[in-house]
C-alpha cells in the first residue's frame, strides 16, 4: 500500500527552515523573472521583513546635539530636490532614557502687530472679491507704467510704434471696391464683436486687433455679405489667440454665430486671413498710443477711458476715420476728453513729445466733435451701454461738450 506523500515546496516549509536552500541542502539558485512579472520575486526577503516588523516598532534616534544652535549662526540648509536614502539598521536603535530631558526648539518671540483689515493683501483668488471692480489692477498699472515711462527706452518705443503703424495699414477707401458689402454691414459686424467681447470678458485690445484684421483683410480680399460675419469670427478668433492668456476654443465661436458656420469653415478662413496679412499681426492699435501717451503724461484714469470709449465710437464708423493714423486718431482722442472734462486740451509739453500739434490735429476732432454729440443718438448702443459701468468711471455719460476753439482755428487758418 502505497503512502500519501505531501511535496515539501518553499510554501509549505516552516520559516525557520527556509534558509536559501533546498530539501537537499544545495543552495536556492536565483529565481527569473519576466519582462512584467512582479518585482518583488524573493519570498526570503519578504518573510525577513515581516519577521522585522514583528519584532518592535522602530524608533529614530533623537541626539542633543542636533538641537543646539552654532555660535556662528549658520544654518545648515536642506536639500529640496535629493530623493531620501532608506537605511536598514541591522541593530536596534538606541533610545535615550527617560530620565534625560530633551530640550525643545523654541523660536523667538515675535512682538505683535495689529494689523487692519484694509492693509491685509486682497488675493485674487478670494471668491468674494469681484473681478470685474476695476478693468486696470494695480499689477496691470505698474506693468504699463514699466513698458511706456522708462527713460532709456521711452523714445525708442515710441519711435517704433510710430514707423509700424505706417506699414500695417489698411486702405482708407477699401469699401469702393467692396461690391456686396456697405459701411453700415461693417458697423452692424464691428457692434457685435464689441458684444462678443464683453459676453467672453476679453482685453479690449483684442476687440482693437480683431477690428485690425478686418479692415486689412477687406482691402486686400473681395467678400460676400454671406460671409462677412464669417470674417469677423475669424478675426477675433486670431485676436483672442494672439492677445489672451486663455483664449475661447473654436467652438465657443462657432456657437456665437448660432452655428451658422461650422468650425471647418471658421478655420479655414483663420488660415486664409492669416495667409493674406502674411502673417504680420502684430501691428499697433489707437489703444496703444492712448495708454502711452496717459502713462507717460500721467493722465488721470477717466481721461483714458472718456478716450478708450471715442476711440470705440470711432470703430464704428469706417468711413472718417481710416484715413487717420492710430497715432493720430489717439492724440485727437486724448485731446477730446482732456476738453471735455474742463481741461486743457493738449498742453505744449505734450505737443512736444509727441509730435503733433494741436493743429494737426483738427481735422480728427471735428469729426470726433460729430461723433460724440450723436452717441446717444444712433442705433449702435453696445459701446455706450458697456462704458456706461462704474468700472470705465461712466465716461459714456459724460455731457457733451462742443470744441469752440477748432473753429477759431479753422477762422485763424482761412
Amino acid at each position: 500500500m502505497a503512502s500519501f506523500h505531501i511535496h515539501a515546496d518553499q510554501e509549505n516549509r516552516p520559516p525557520e527552515l527556509r534558509k536559501g536552500k533546498d530539501v537537499s541542502g544545495a543552495p536556492q539558485a536565483q529565481l527569473k523573472r519576466t519582462v512584467l512579472g512582479v518585482i518583488n520575486a524573493n519570498p526570503s526577503r519578504a518573510t525577513q521583513n515581516r519577521a522585522a516588523k514583528a519584532k518592535g516598532t522602530f524608533k529614530i534616534h533623537e541626539d542633543v546635539e542636533t538641537f543646539k544652535i552654532c555660535e556662528e549662526g549658520k544654518v545648515e540648509q536642506i536639500v529640496q530636490n535629493e530623493a531620501p536614502k532608506l537605511v536598514e539598521e541591522k541593530s536596534s536603535a538606541a533610545v535615550l532614557p527617560k530620565d534625560v530631558p530633551v530640550p525643545e526648539a523654541v523660536s523667538p518671540a515675535q512682538p505683535e502687530v495689529d494689523v487692519s483689515m484694509s492693509e491685509v493683501y486682497q488675493s485674487p483668488m478670494q471668491v468674494d472679491v469681484s473681478v470685474d471692480s476695476s478693468p486696470r489692477t494695480r499689477s496691470k498699472a505698474i506693468a504699463e507704467r514699466i513698458l511706456f515711462d522708462m527713460d532709456e527706452y521711452r523714445d525708442d518705443i515710441y519711435d517704433y510704434l510710430l514707423e509700424a503703424e505706417t506699414k500695417h495699414r489698411p486702405k482708407p477707401n477699401y469699401m469702393r471696391r467692396q461690391p456686396d458689402i456697405t459701411y453700415t454691414m461693417r458697423t452692424i459686424l464691428v457692434e457685435w464683436m464689441v458684444e462678443v467681447a464683453e459676453e467672453y470678458r476679453l482685453q479690449t485690445e483684442t476687440l482693437y486687433l480683431a477690428v485690425s484684421y478686418i479692415d486689412r483683410f477687406l482691402s486686400l480680399m473681395s467678400v460676400v455679405r454671406a460671409k462677412l460675419q464669417l470674417v469677423g469670427t475669424a478675426a477675433m478668433f486670431i485676436a483672442a489667440k494672439y492677445e489672451e492668456i486663455y483664449p475661447p476654443d473654436v467652438g465657443e465661436f462657432v456657437y456665437i454665430t448660432d452655428d451658422t458656420y461650422t468650425k471647418r469653415q471658421v478655420l479655414r478662413m483663420e488660415h486664409l486671413i492669416l495667409k493674406v496679412l502674411a502673417f504680420d499681426i502684430s501691428s499697433p492699435t489707437p489703444l496703444v498710443f492712448v495708454t502711452n501717451y496717459c502713462v507717460s503724461f500721467d493722465f488721470s484714469e477717466r481721461v483714458m477711458f472718456l478716450a478708450m470709449y471715442l476711440c470705440e465710437l470711432c470703430l464704428l464708423e469706417g468711413d472718417p476715420y481710416l484715413q487717420f493714423l492710430p497715432s493720430v486718431l489717439a492724440s485727437s482722442t486724448v485731446a477730446f476728453a482732456r476738453h471735455a472734462l474742463g481741461l486743457e486740451a493738449w498742453p505744449e509739453d505734450v505737443a512736444d513729445s509727441t509730435g503733433y500739434q494741436l493743429s494737426a490735429l483738427i481735422p480728427c476732432l471735428t469729426h470726433l466733435n460729430t461723433t460724440h454729440s450723436r452717441a446717444p443718438h444712433i442705433p449702435q448702443q453696445a459701446v455706450r451701454e458697456k462704458y456706461k459701468h462704474n468700472r470705465w468711471h461712466g465716461v459714456s455719460l459724460v455731457a457733451h461738450r462742443p470744441m469752440t476753439f477748432v473753429d477759431d482755428m479753422l477762422v485763424e487758418a482761412l
